[in-house]
């Protein structure tokens, strides 16, 4: 390296964190532990590789305590570690144009956003920097990532944002000449660094890219959802370059083994701090606990972040229950500025409000976890919206509260549609359901996704004897009814059984498809199992809410067949569908008898007659069924008579 450069450091540190949220109300965004160790942590050992003339920490929020933490790490490692602090936020720009007077003698200065972890040498990007005689050199990663910046012919940057044209993600790790800061606006407090490169490149800079190996473990954890990612993500990579990340991955490893040896089971992608305290049966998928969480009860706790201490015990779900004031928050909303409305529609221990504030509105829940379902809502909805499922976004998961915010949707469902659009819509279902059956199979066991108990005989017998008890024997009081039917269910169940597993709703009828903007999104999958996929087109197909002809029954399914081929797999035999239809319209009767003479709620006493209708509809496509047909046909005829 020619006359032996100064070479400075600077972390960007000083943002709030607003992705983040609420977990960064708890500490600053540089604090938040990674793999157990703080990200300011992870990236100032990972830049002192460099020797360089000091290392430059720009803070703001919490910037007090980031401050008194970069001075115990100084004491600890003997790194020198110089703060700059911002009174207001001054972007990247305005930060390292402020924060590079602490290193007046650095010529090149590497930056290292705090909220990014790689495994990777540095000391390569410098060495490729200095022999290219670069003004700058951007560290890209190809193939993955928002891939926004274009390449020259030459290796050169053309362009950073480049949505339509990039091939790589910037990966928010560079050096600059110190000159380079010139091309930043005067006038402007907060400038952005990017549009300095863009100004440096219109003035003939040598502004160049260094693209890491398809090996490289890197990481842009700015979201709450990358964040828990990529705690899964770093479990099966060789690290070889930053010593302290690799200590904290085997760590990760041992504690988890720990825990697993306890009786506590762990799935998909954990963050384990320090001095836990989590009773066996506990069940961990996909969340981080910062040190020192003590959970309560031997529950499951997916998808969030705890930020250490006792989580309280679940409060009751009631209708004086009110959000947590972490998610208005969150939403920059005051609870004084927000109007709640309770939805008409509320779930299994699960409440539903809207709220409404500056002009948007939102879906808050809050949820009983001693009901499993309600725990994996949020899990299982990310995973779906990955697999490019329509469904509520989350946007905000407090698994120590229990409670979350969704976007709203609206009021409009499948329910309440019905003319020329009606197939269009089911057309779209069948479009986003056969990508669960066919896709999601896979993914779902890559995952450990924390699905319900799959269909078994067990559970479609207690199907049966839903029925049997509630509709047969509770309504009708004609439980022999069912006596001629026994050995064919026996016949229906084997076959059903016989099927191939796959990820199904359980539970897709039209009331549970909402609409919007001319889409459909699916809600109230929390009870996603293992299943005979025909199940879902049967709770769709044979829906008693909207009793759709025969005919439009044959052409969804046939789309449906189509999808489920054009994506490679095997759709049931048509057979299979009818079989599903009677076992599911079964289940559906039976609780619309409970709802209504057990549980006192009328208004599903009107499906009884349209289900049964249903349900011989179902038995007519089925010539080897008879006495089914035939249980089928009186059961409706006494329901008409006391339904009159």
């Amino acid at each position: 390296m020619p006359g032996n450069p100064k070479i400075g450091a600077f972390i960007l540190a000083a943002g709030e964190g607003r992705r983040l949220r609420p977990a960064t109300f708890v500490r600053p965004k540089a604090m938040v532990p990674f793999c157990g160790i703080p990200l300011i942590e992870l990236a100032a050992s990972c830049l002192e590789q460099l020797h360089p003339e000091g290392i430059v920490v720009n803070a703001s929020y919490q910037g007090e305590r980031l401050q008194e933490f970069c001075l115990s790490l100084s004491q600890r490692y003997g790194w020198d570690l110089r703060v700059s602090q911002e009174h207001a936020l001054l972007n990247h720009g305005g930060g390292l144009r402020q924060g590079i007077r602490l290193l007046p003698d650095a010529e090149h200065i590497l930056v290292h956003n705090v909220d990014i972890v790689t495994d990777f040498d540095l000391n390569k990007l410098l060495e490729y920097h200095l022999a290219q005689d670069a003004d700058v050199t951007a560290f890209l990663i190809p193939g993955k990532g928002k891939q926004s910046v274009s390449l020259n012919s030459d290796g050169s940057i053309a362009c950073f944002r480049d949505s339509q044209h990039g091939t790589c993600t910037f990966a928010g790790i560079h050096i600059f000449r110190r000159d380079i800061l010139q091309y930043l606006p005067p006038d402007d407090p907060a400038p952005d660094i990017i549009d300095c490169y863009h100004a440096a490149l219109a003035h003939g800079r040598r502004v160049l890219g260094f693209l890491a190996s398809p090996e490289t473990y890197w990481s842009d954890i700015g979201t709450i959802g990358d964040y828990i990612r990529s705690h899964g993500e770093i479990t099966d990579c060789a690290l070889s370059a930053h010593p302290l990340l690799r200590q904290a991955q085997s760590q990760q490893a041992q504690r988890r083994f720990e825990l697993e040896l306890k009786g506590i089971t762990c799935t998909g992608a954990l963050g384990l701090g320090q001095g836990l305290t989590i009773p066996a049966g506990t069940h961990l998928h996909n969340v981080v606990l910062w040190d020192y969480t003590t959970l309560p009860r031997p529950l499951l706790y997916a998808d969030g972040i705890f930020t250490g201490g006792d989580v309280p015990l679940p409060a009751p779900v009631t209708e004086q229950r009110q959000p947590d004031r972490r998610l208005l928050a969150t939403l920059d909303i005051k609870p004084q500025d927000c109007t709640t409305t309770a939805l008409a529609k509320q779930g299994s221990g699960r409440r539903y409000t809207r709220i409404q504030a500056k002009g948007k509105s939102y879906v808050w829940c809050a949820y009983n976890p001693e009901r499993r379902e309600n725990a994996g809502f949020a899990a299982i909805s990310d995973f779906l919206s990955r697999l490019g499922i329509r469904v509520p976004r989350v946007l905000y998961h407090l698994p120590d509260a229990f409670e979350l915010i969704t976007e709203d949707l609206g009021q409009s469902d499948l329910q309440l549609t019905s003319g020329p659009l009606l197939q269009d819509y089911l057309f779209q279902v069948v479009e986003q359901i056969a990508r669960l059956h066919v896709l999601g199979d896979q993914a779902a066991r890559l995952e450990e996704l924390p699905l319900q108990k799959g269909f078994t005989k067990g559970l479609y017998d207690w199907e049966r004897d839903y029925f049997r008890e509630n509709l047969l024997e509770r309504f009708l009081h004609k439980p022999e009814l069912w006596a001629g039917s026994a050995a064919e269910y026996c016949r229906l169940r084997s076959q059903l059984l016989r099927q191939p597993l796959v990820p199904i709703h359980r539970d897709l009828q039209s009331a549970n498809i909402k609409v919007r903007n001319g889409q459909v999104w699916l809600i109230d999958f929390q009870g996603m199992r293992l299943g005979c996929a025909a199940y879902d087109l049967a709770s769709l197909l044979y829906d008693p809410y909207q009793c759709h002809p025969r005919d439009l029954r044959l052409a969804v399914w046939r789309e449906y067949c189509r999808q489920v081929s054009s994506l490679g797999g095997i759709p049931p035999e048509d057979q299979i569908l009818h079989l599903a239809a009677c076992q599911r319209l079964m289940q559906a009767l039976g609780a619309y008898g409970k709802l209504w003479l057990k549980d006192g709620l009328d208004w599903y006493r009107q499906f009884i007659v349209p289900g049964l209708k249903m349900l011989g509809e179902a038995c007519a496509e089925l010539p080897d069924f008879p006495a089914f047909r035939q249980m089928a046909a009186q059961a409706l005829a006494l329901a008409k008579e006391r339904t009159e």
